[in-house]
């Protein structure tokens, strides 16, 4: 597995003072191998098949702490693909966490016409997980929100929509402190565990609703164990980055750049580049941003492959 390097250099209001920002970051496997999009895999049953997409959503995380203290993260709704799979849960005043719960699918206050806080969805930001997404999560206001979609070969496609198939998931946490202000939760999902006991490889598949495939599906996060702990969760302060980044009314500085760097990428939380710059014999930059929120600058060599990924939060 790929260790990526999970660091955040933040500039936070002395309102959030003592408080730690906390990441989830799930990272899909295989009978324990990197799982990559169509990529053939041989299932422990003998199937073979790849996946074209695999998108989720991970709702209600819930947190325990310090001795048994609860509280629900928010935002609520977070959209998990096999690219953007880190999940920023916010800051809070918490030293150990105990456990992490979260629900598997759309919750029903938000899913379809008759949940509580539910909206058309064309009234929510295109940057919102439940803003129209491709391959679409949406169902139309009669059945709201699919939970999963997936597609691949042998041709099966499979979305999972209904409001009783949404899952709760519950693991026991080793945290990850990363630095005195932020904590990482890794988790591992299993992908052969979830397609346990589906016949992905007899062609034309496909399955739309509350069908017998979905409920599988959505059955074995209660039986298979699909997510774990990841092994990483023990891994620390050795993943520190070496660059430094900061923020003043120039834009954003990345100082300290590693020799070997030949560019550095800006993406969002949804992995949209917002600025990409070359680099030649510099050790630092300047990134003229007037965006806010989470970025993740990421910085490459010669060969194209990732030297360091920083996690920062644009004020």
């Amino acid at each position: 597995m790929k260790i990526k390097a999970l660091i955040l250099t933040i500039l936070l209001p002395l309102s959030l003072f003592g408080q730690k920002n906390i990441f989830l970051n799930i990272e899909h496997v295989f009978v324990g191998a990197p799982f990559e999009l169509e990529t053939i895999y041989t299932h422990p049953s003998g199937d073979s098949y790849s996946f074209d997409y695999l998108n989720y959503y991970v709702s209600d995380v819930i947190i325990t702490h310090d001795g048994g203290q609860v509280f629900t993260c928010l935002p609520s709704v977070f959209l998990v693909t096999t690219e953007n799979h880190l999940l920023y849960l916010g800051g809070y005043e918490v030293e150990n966490i105990e456990h992490v719960e979260f629900t598997l699918g759309v919750p029903t206050r938000f899913n379809n016409q008759d949940g509580a806080e539910a909206i058309d969805i064309s009234a929510y930001p295109e940057t919102d997980p439940l803003s129209f997404q491709s391959p679409s999560m949406y169902w139309g206001w009669a059945f709201g929100y699919m939970h999963v979609v997936t597609a691949g070969w042998p041709l099966f496609e499979l979305h999972n929509v209904g409001l009783q198939l949404a899952k709760q998931v519950s693991i026991d946490v080793i945290p990850t402190e990363t630095s005195s202000s932020q904590i990482d939760i890794e988790f591992y999902c299993n992908i052969d565990r979830w397609f346990n006991s589906i016949d992905l490889t007899g062609g034309m598949l496909v399955s739309h609703g509350p069908g017998p495939e979905n409920v599988q599906m959505m059955s074995n996060l209660l039986t298979e164990e699909v997510f774990t702990m990841s092994a990483q969760a023990s891994i620390g302060e050795q993943y520190l980055s070496d660059a430094l980044v900061f923020f003043n009314d120039k834009g954003l500085h990345v100082n300290n750049l590693p020799v070997q760097t030949q560019s550095i990428v800006v993406t969002d939380q949804m992995g949209r580049k917002i600025r990409e710059k070359k680099i030649s014999n510099q050790t630092e930059t300047l990134f003229e941003l007037k965006d806010s929120g989470l970025v993740f600058i990421t910085i490459f060599n010669a060969q194209g492959g990732a030297i360091q990924s920083i996690k920062y939060i644009l004020p």
